[in-house]
């Protein structure tokens, strides 16, 4: 009788075992069928795509480029509203007619919304910005854009 209940609980175990198997099977065959993870895909994140472009007043001073990458670096850091960002100078690319890198920096934010773009303008690390920098530039062009399906 012992010996029936020991073969029992022996195939209980090994049926459980079985299901355990067959569940992580199940589990990793439909985690690695998932395409639709954000990070594989090519499309910039963020619905608005804020553009800015600095001339610089004084581009050779470097007490003036420390002051706004600086002051920058800091808009960075602190924004709560922008998502993905990049800053950059001018890329040293074929000369064409169709290229302006007469720019000194160029900034860009994504945003989520259009209200979190708006909130971010009068947002306080934004206006530190301007106040901290905004002696050290001739020029801005701002350039925004939506995503849309095309």
């Amino acid at each position: 009788m012992l010996r029936k209940y020991i073969i029992q609980i022996k195939n209980l175990v090994f049926l459980s075992m079985k299901f355990n198997y067959l569940y992580i099977i199940l589990i990793l065959t439909m985690s690695s069928c998932n395409n639709s993870n954000k990070n594989d895909s090519k499309v910039i994140e963020g619905k608005i795509i804020h553009s800015v472009y600095f001339w610089l007043n004084n581009p050779d001073d470097k007490n003036d480029i420390e002051t706004f990458e600086t002051a920058i670096k800091k808009l960075m850091k602190n924004s709560q509203y922008a998502n993905k960002m990049h800053l950059g100078k001018p890329a040293v690319t074929e000369k064409r007619e169709v290229i302006d890198n007469s720019y000194n920096y160029c900034l860009i934010f994504t945003f989520n919304t259009y209200k979190d773009q708006r909130i971010y303008q009068d947002e306080p690390a934004h206006l530190i910005f301007i106040g901290e920098a905004k002696h050290l530039w001739k020029k801005v062009l701002v350039y925004d854009s939506i995503q849309e399906a095309i």
